[in-house]
């Protein structure tokens, strides 16, 4: 990521400037298109709907820290088109000056800077701000185009895997695609859990729990997920039967989830994830002798200006849940972005979940839920008919770690707390899990971007 474009400031001048362009005339092409894309739209005025989809207040919400109050924790917008807007810098920047691009030091705010010689800072020269006519209709204009595209289609058959094994290992991580220095150590410690398992003649699976910044483009999943030591399962591993698995965040399906449904799951090593016809599918189920482990698309929405604070679930999903869970005894686990239970971010909890789940949390079905989505790495108590609902989304973007000493509020029964310390400012640290199985109960470790194991616990 370029340091200036996770600056809110900046990213509001570019929304401004957008604002002005459309209300210009200066892309009504552009306007037009985009507008044919959105649903349930019909106005004889392309402007009036693209100015109602901007954010209202500055750079709007933001994807956990880095808004007002906190002008500087890194900003990830969390409104469709801020976040397409970073996306559309950054790829400018790299496109026009890839060689005044330079590493910072081993840090948490961000892996690259574009230096003052290439774009004076970016707040008061006149090149690449809103005082370049050019850069404003460029960058508005990719944006516009990204609306127009509309969104992917969605899979409605699920990939299916079954293992005779009952001691397969599950590497998880959520919100792991910033591609920020420490998202990298974190890739490299679980690529020791691939390697540690392969030497054992252990099955392992890798998981990502879905959000590649900021928008989900293709450039993003090359740069972040899938480059040369990014990804911690090989080409080799991935042939000789190591399984890559992701789900769909909201940050994926700001671009309409294109590059996440034709980019990344069409890359080899994600050949698992296919539906029976050889397509790439949001959604799955892993099967071993003791547990149904089932992969839930919680942020595919048809329209491409969903905000995706709130998870949804299109249908078959719930139908296909149901019948896993009435086809045998084995435990269900639950995987997916969006969280079933939050005490830091309530107003994210939505009803679709509760609703179109209702019968099998009513009848105690489900043992296990794993989920991202919020930055941080917590533990619930028997909460809403899940056993064990626990929360795993502390993968790459960098948030402020509570106080040490401070209560989990309930019904949170543990929280990770560990930080680094830059400049007297206490940064969460990153981290996954592993889950060991073991017949019908599941060794899980907490590791994080240190390598160090912080926690473990038995489920099941």
């Amino acid at each position: 990521m370029i340091e200036q474009t996770l600056d809110p400031v900046f990213v509001q001048r570019q929304i401004d400037a957008l604002r002005a362009a459309i209300a210009d005339g200066a892309l009504d092409d552009a306007a037009a298109e985009a507008v044919d894309a959105l649903p349930r739209v019909t106005a004889p005025d392309a402007t009036a709907p693209l100015l109602a989809a901007l954010p209202a207040g500055g750079a709007g919400p933001a994807s956990s820290g880095g808004g007002p109050d906190e002008p500087d924790v890194p900003f990830m917008g969390r409104d469709p088109i801020a976040a397409m807007l970073q996306t559309a810098i950054e790829e400018r920047v790299r496109s026009e000056h890839p060689d005044a691009i330079e590493e910072l030091p081993l840090g948490d705010l961000a892996a690259m800077s574009a230096t003052p010689a290439a774009i004076a800072t970016m707040h008061e020269s006149d090149q690449f701000t809103t005082a370049d006519i050019r850069w404003v209709t460029e960058v508005g204009q990719a944006v516009l185009k990204r609306l127009a595209k509309g969104n992917h289609r969605f899979n409605r058959m699920p990939a299916e895997i079954e293992t005779a094994r009952d001691d397969a290992r599950v590497v998880l991580v959520g919100d792991w695609g910033s591609g920020l220095p420490r998202a990298r150590a974190v890739a490299a410690h679980m690529a020791e859990e691939v390697r540690d398992a392969v030497a054992n003649g252990r099955e392992v699976h890798v998981i990502h729990l879905g959000d590649v910044y900021y928008s989900g483009e293709r450039s993003e999943y090359d740069n972040r997920v899938l480059g040369a030591g990014l990804w911690p399962v090989t080409a080799a591993q991935a042939a000789a039967g190591v399984g890559s698995w992701s789900l769909n965040g909201n940050h994926d399906m700001y671009s309409g989830g294109w590059a996440y449904y034709d980019r990344l799951l069409a890359e080899p090593r994600f050949a698992m994830q296919r539906s029976p016809d050889g397509k790439g599918t949001s959604y799955f189920r892993i099967r071993t002798p003791s547990w149904d482990i089932v992969g839930l698309d919680t942020a595919w929405d048809a329209d491409p200006l969903a905000m995706g604070h709130r998870a949804v679930l299109e249908d078959p999903q719930a139908e296909f849940v149901a019948r896993v869970a009435a086809s045998s005894n084995r435990r269900l686990m639950l995987l997916s972005h969006h969280q079933f239970v939050s005490v830091y971010s309530p107003h994210d909890i939505g009803k679709i979940l509760p609703t179109k789940l209702a019968s099998l949390l009513a009848a105690r079905r489900i043992t296990a839920w794993f989920w991202g989505h919020e930055h941080r790495c917590m533990g619930f108590e028997d909460t809403g008919g899940v056993a064990f609902p626990r929360c795993v989304g502390h993968g790459g973007v960098p948030v402020l770690s509570r106080p040490e000493g401070a209560p989990t509020p309930p019904p949170g029964i543990w929280e990770e707390r560990g930080f680094l310390d830059d400049r007297g400012r206490h940064w969460a640290r990153f981290g996954f899990a592993v889950l060991d199985f073991q017949g019908a109960a599941i060794d899980v470790r907490y590791r994080n971007d240190l390598g160090a194991e912080t926690r473990e616990e038995d489920i099941g």
